[in-house]
């Protein structure tokens, strides 16, 4: 079907972004948004380039061809440049194409493997509340199971030109931004695409999802031009799930879901009737509309991550100079939610500058940089 087709810088795209997952949580190495989102078909995997040494380049690629239900046709390596490694899971995935593998950013746990039948329904669904735009610009990685079909599969299927904005400046972006536009970030993005002064003409769209989106971040964004509003809900294991224009409303079932008592089943195309326990409480108005409650695994959004303050604590918590930790979620002045740990040090261990380094070296090391708190309190060494 050639609205499910994809282009080689599409496929590319998605193979930088998924090396910057992997070399992040495989080898400790961050790399920068904008440096990421420069990556290109054109861009070399090697210097002056990527710089991926040979075992990270097999991982990265490995990736790749598991993102799209092929790791069995995974090459141990593969050309010199991005662009190649699209044309080779390209050519794999023209013969068959039967599953999507997307993987939360939140942990280390078994990636969510989607049939692929049942990602393009999610794709068509979105591409209803997208009718009529002209473009779609997206602030988000393309490799995150709600990132890939709001930004490759939807535009693919209203043949409308989809644009990384992630390498734009605020100033590019304002440029950039044109009558029946729709842009696409998590709440976080859209507080600071805000507050670099980027407004849009009329008949801009803005779509969020991966935070709650609150009332007065949903007014400041209509007041910056973008006069329509949608807002996505779903999860990585579960895939899109509702939407809504405003906060005020209720989030509606796409199509493709139904209530089931407290709970949900989901129709696939192919027939097979999946029942879902979803990762967030839902309170129920009528059958097909609801809020939702607090998430039921003790997980916190950070920047449209899910990350586990209790694991955290717990992982701070085997520093050698750190008897106990406490990770509390709270809201800054900006509107967005951070991270505060609270420490008690061990007995033997006095409150120092070279012990509050030491602790900030272990984070940076530990913890993924969605995970790091962003405030640390220190309750003082601990009493025998």
């Amino acid at each position: 079907m050639k609205a499910f087709t994809f282009t080689v810088d599409q496929l590319s795209g998605i193979a930088a972004a998924l090396a910057v997952e992997e070399l992040g949580g495989r080898f400790s190495r961050h790399v920068d948004t904008l440096t990421a989102s420069g990556w290109t078909a054109e861009t070399p995997l090697g210097e002056s380039g990527a710089d991926l040494s040979a075992k990270e380049a097999a991982a990265c690629l490995r990736r790749l061809f598991a993102f799209f239900g092929r790791l069995d046709r995974a090459p141990a390596s593969e050309g010199l440049l991005f662009g190649d490694w699209a044309r080779a899971v390209s050519a794999v995935i023209d013969e068959r194409l039967t599953d999507f593998s997307f993987s939360a950013a939140s942990d280390d746990a078994r990636p969510s493997v989607h049939a692929a039948d049942a990602i393009f329904a999610d794709a068509a669904a979105v591409a209803n509340l997208l009718y009529g735009r002209r473009r779609i610009l997206s602030f988000v990685a393309p490799h995150g199971l709600i990132g890939f079909v709001l930004g490759v599969l939807a535009p693919n299927l209203l043949q409308a030109p989809s644009i990384d904005a992630r390498k734009m400046s605020p100033e590019e972006l304002k440029k950039a931004l044109v009558f029946g536009d729709a842009l696409i970030a998590t709440p976080s993005l859209w507080r600071y695409i805000l507050s670099q002064g980027v407004f849009a003409p009329d008949n801009a769209m803005a779509v969020a999802f991966g935070e709650p989106m609150t009332p007065e971040l949903s007014a400041d964004i209509r007041k910056a031009g973008f006069g329509a509003q949608r807002e996505v809900y779903g999860s990585t294991e579960h895939g899109l799930i509702g939407w809504r224009d405003s906060p005020s409303d209720p989030f509606a079932l796409f199509d493709q879901w139904s209530r089931r008592g407290e709970d949900l089943r989901r129709e696939t195309p192919s027939g097979l009737a999946v029942d879902v326990v979803p990762m967030d409480a839902m309170l129920w108005q009528g059958e097909r509309r609801f809020r939702l409650g607090g998430r039921r695994d003790g997980a916190v959004q950070i920047g449209a991550v899910n990350v586990f303050p209790a694991r955290i604590a717990q992982r701070i918590a085997e520093h050698p100079d750190v008897a106990a930790c406490e990770v509390e979620v709270t809201s800054h002045a900006g509107g967005g939610e951070r991270l505060i740990a609270t420490i008690t040090l061990r007995s033997s261990a006095a409150p120092s500058e070279s012990v509050a380094r030491s602790i900030d070296v272990w984070c940076r090391a530990k913890l993924r940089p969605h995970e790091r708190p962003r405030v640390y309190n220190y309750a003082g060494p601990a009493s025998r």
